[in-house]
């Protein structure tokens, strides 16, 4: 049902997601890399409030730092070509190529508007994807510094298969997030989620999240807290609730090395998981390795190497599990 299927999708996942990475519709493998004024599509979606020193962030975003410096390996050969149609519009066809699954084509678009809010932040973004008989739609706009709001549309055989909008509010020391997922008002369904995020110190914040599921029969409520504990170098963070539980602890050692732990409580498969990951950028800041591994026996690595006189990327992905006797290799190549 809707209840489950957004477990897997938002705060939790499934242990086995360690070994068997499920496809991310719009992961930075299938987002083009626009750059207006030198500025990347994730730099314009989150860049920070300049003017807000207690900003906590968003409850959703509590693992984030943690995550990225986890290896998320792909299998099979990726080819991906970014090209330049103007200074705000980019297409990107995208080529995978699997023996254990099909392989598939994409072809995908990206705008960035004119509308400036900051120094750093042009609106609104556009993404759009089709492949597999697959349409995937992105939409993210924000009216001012503090108001924000985002749009999911997947669509497939002639009718929606998922639609999700959000809306957000950025306070001087607080976060406010309200999302609805397959959600209608007039005929109530779908699952409705409710974020908070507030400063308690400069380096403390504490928040709650709210999910009412309604349709099919069924209504239920959870609510799960959380909180985060930082520092210029460091972040401990914690979620807890119905699903379960999610540790996370990030550190920087230098400019060129991070690493972070990931523990993972689900209490609905009644499984947990923890990781250990690094993040090691190479002097010349055109190589970066990420490596991993977890209490599942998995041994994850993903080297990226870029070239400086030439807009290419060559990455290679590895996966090795010894409890299961299963390894997944990738190999990938982006141009543009």
């Amino acid at each position: 049902n809707e209840y489950k299927s957004y477990l897997r999708m938002g705060n939790t996942a499934s242990a086995k997601a360690k070994t068997e990475i499920p496809p991310d519709p719009f992961a930075s493998s299938s987002i083009p890399e626009l750059k207006p004024e030198n500025q990347s599509l994730e730099d314009i979606e989150n860049a920070p409030l300049k003017d807000i020193s207690y900003y906590p962030g968003t409850f959703e975003e509590l693992p984030k730092k943690t995550k990225e410096v986890i290896a998320t390996p792909f299998e099979g050969c990726n080819f991906q070509w970014n090209k330049m149609i103007s200074e705000r519009f980019q297409a990107s066809h995208t080529i995978s190529l699997s023996s254990f699954k099909p392989s598939s084509y994409k072809f995908g678009t990206t705008y960035v508007g004119e509308n400036k809010i900051g120094p750093n932040e042009q609106y609104p973004i556009l993404i759009g994807e089709y492949g597999s008989g697959l349409i995937q739609f992105q939409a993210i706009h924000s009216f001012s510094k503090e108001i924000q709001a985002k749009a999911i549309i997947h669509a497939t055989n002639k009718c929606w298969s998922m639609y999700q909008g959000d809306v957000g509010y950025k306070g001087k020391d607080f976060s406010l997030q309200l999302t609805g997922v397959n959600a209608s008002i007039i005929n109530p369904q779908g699952i409705w989620v409710a974020h908070y995020m507030q400063s308690i110190t400069k380096n403390l914040a504490l928040g709650a999240e709210l999910m009412f599921q309604h349709g099919q029969g069924v209504q239920h409520a959870a609510v799960s807290y959380g909180g985060k504990y930082y520092g210029d170098n460091y972040e401990l963070t914690a979620k807890t609730g119905e699903q379960g539980t999610h540790l996370c602890f990030y550190k920087k050692g230098n400019e060129s090395v991070s690493c972070g732990v990931e523990f993972e409580y689900v209490k609905q498969i009644g499984e947990c998981v923890t990781s250990f990951g690094y993040k090691i950028d190479l002097p010349n800041g055109l190589s970066q390795f990420k490596g991993s591994f977890d209490t599942e026996w998995s041994v994850t690595g993903v080297l990226e190497k870029k070239f400086e006189s030439f807009p290419f990327c060559f990455t290679l992905s590895g996966l090795i599990n010894h409890k299961k006797n299963q390894a997944k290799f990738g190999i990938g190549f982006t141009i543009g």
